[in-house]
């Protein structure tokens, strides 16, 4: 158990570092971006503060459970139960599947409308590829 306090500690730390540094991030990139459209830097404030919102809530989350044995027992159990990592690796596959599928199929309707619309989407596609090799790869290697 201490190992797993160990790394909801280590989780704590990095969502304190999230916190602290999403604020700073957008401000430099406000800084940097003065001539962009107000659409892209609500999309980014957007972003930030989604951000922002889960890392506090896991934040608190798992302070708590550094603070109370029982919490940190049941979340150990939540997170090593077997019936919750099939699902959790059944659910993963299958969404970046249909992910994959639905983004190929945006990238066909676009094409008949917006050239760079088709392009972005190809390019999704092209990186989603790309970190599924890697990720494959990585795993071949470690398991």
């Amino acid at each position: 158990m201490e190992e797993f306090r160990k790394k909801v500690h280590k989780r704590v730390v990095i969502d304190s570092l999230i916190c602290g540094n999403a604020i700073l991030l957008y401000m430099a990139l406000l800084f940097f971006t003065k001539g962009a459209s107000e659409f892209g830097q609500g999309i980014s404030i957007g972003l930030f503060c989604g951000f922002e919102i889960v890392a506090v809530y896991t934040l608190a989350k798992n302070f708590t459970a550094l603070h109370n044995d029982d919490r940190l027992k049941e979340m150990y159990i939540n997170e090593n139960d077997e019936r919750n990592l099939a699902i959790a690796k059944e659910t993963s596959q299958k969404s970046s599947l249909i992910t994959v599928i639905l983004t190929a199929l945006a990238a066909v309707a676009a094409g008949f409308f917006d050239v760079k619309i088709c392009l972005t989407l190809v390019a999704a596609l092209l990186l989603s590829a790309v970190v599924n090799i890697i990720v494959n790869i990585y795993f071949n290697k470690r398991m």
